[in-house]
């Protein structure tokens, strides 16, 4: 079975964890570099390699969440799923009109021709023919 916009998102919202546990980890060198004199010179070069490693790390998280973008936004959007968004949101809102702008608003929070803001157009266009 192929992979699923919803299962991107969630890469991409774990490349976004991994790289906030990354800043955890340069501001704990952070804080070993400002006692670094009180500690033996072995500590400066151990926190000099915690910074190197975790200048590769980010790096290869950011080459990550790249591709992962780069699969996405190739991806089509599914008509029939754009039709069951656009129904759940009728069957639970029901104004049309506050839907279509909270649509907008959604699509408005991503990159133009990114694979989500195609699909909240697609969904606004379907609540369009419906109103």
């Amino acid at each position: 079975m192929a992979i699923t916009p919803l299962q991107l998102n969630s890469l991409i919202t774990e490349a976004r964890k991994a790289r906030q546990a990354l800043d955890k980890v340069l501001d704990y060198a952070d804080l070993i570099s400002k006692y670094a004199k009180d500690l033996p010179d072995e500590v400066g070069k151990l926190e000099s390699g915690i910074r190197d490693c975790a200048s590769e790390i980010e790096r290869q998280i950011e080459e990550i969440r790249y591709h992962i973008y780069t699969v996405l936004n190739s991806m089509s959007v599914d008509p029939d799923e754009v039709k069951n968004a656009a129904d759940k949101l009728l069957l639970y809102q029901g104004d049309v009109s506050q839907i279509i702008e909270w649509v907008e608003e959604q699509k408005r929070g991503h990159e133009e021709n990114s694979y989500w803001w195609r699909y909240w157009q697609a969904v606004s266009e379907v609540l369009r023919k419906r109103k």
